[in-house]
């Protein structure tokens, strides 16, 4: 054991990036793609149509397997960040497995390093790709990659990896930082890790928020917008768009192409 140990370390110190060799996969995966399209879980998802978007590569993030037509949506790939305080290893592994067993199965996951080892025990007989914070543009997901304030900027990078023309944004609206009140488009009393939090006893900071984030909130994150402007930047470099194409946002680091052909009837 000892021995495989030592020869183990010896390959990573050999090839510290072994690990993401195998992410070249993904350019091959969907290079092809002209449009992908980000999903997030602000509460404007309610009132979009996003199965239409079967001709994109669907990147979806975080919660957003809980969309009670996740199955027809059918992501192209499904991204997480790293866990952090004040998620523990029982939590994520609860929350884990229920997306394993609501996300289609042949949808493969992009998962932070440090999360390697719960998700080999959740995510069996499903495709997994690893990466890693720390890195800087120009984007590689076969080296690490920058440290996100936000999953969405690792879901961008994916997209800025694979070279795709245009790609636009849905349900990233951040709106709740000083306008709104912290809201998804799924309840925080049915499974998401909200859910899970608050069953493990833990207590979650912005569910105490009643009222918007004060501007100091705001302040706070301008590393997240300064990330967002960061990847604009890059995207440009590369001759490559990004947009927002949520009808309902006023999210304005990228130029607005509002999708309305995705409102719903009702709306």
């Amino acid at each position: 054991m000892i021995a495989k140990i030592k020869r183990g370390l010896q390959r990573l110190i050999k090839n510290p990036y072994k690990l993401y060799e195998k992410n070249k996969e993904l350019q091959q995966m969907f290079s092809s793609y002209k449009q992908a399209v980000i999903l997030g879980s602000s509460d404007s998802i309610n009132k979009l149509d996003v199965t239409k978007l079967y001709d994109d590569f669907v990147i979806t993030v975080g919660n957003f397997y809980e969309h009670t037509e996740i199955k027809k949506i059918n992501p192209s790939i499904h991204v997480f960040a790293a866990s952090h305080p004040p998620i523990t290893k029982s939590v994520l592994t609860e929350w884990w497995e229920r997306c394993h067993s609501v996300l289609p199965k042949h949808t493969p996951i992009l998962i932070e390093k440090r999360d390697r080892e719960v998700a080999l025990n959740v995510f069996k007989s499903r495709e997994l790709f690893f990466y890693s914070y720390t890195g800087q543009l120009p984007v590689d997901f076969t080296k690490p990659v920058m440290s996100p304030w936000s999953v969405t900027i690792i879901a961008l990078q994916l997209a800025i990896y694979c070279k795709t023309p245009i790609i636009g944004i849905l349900g990233v609206n951040h709106d709740w930082q000083c306008i709104q009140e912290y809201t998804h488009f799924y309840s925080h009393q049915e499974p998401s890790l909200e859910y899970y939090l608050s069953k493990a006893g833990i207590e979650i900071s912005y569910e105490k928020q009643k009222q918007p984030f004060p501007k100091e909130r705001l302040y706070r994150e301008y590393g997240l917008y300064q990330q967002y402007e960061s990847l604009k930047s890059e995207a440009n470099r590369l001759n490559l768009r990004i947009l927002n194409f949520d009808p309902f946002s006023d999210f304005d680091v990228f130029e607005f192409d509002k999708k309305k052909n995705l409102l719903k009837e009702t709306v």
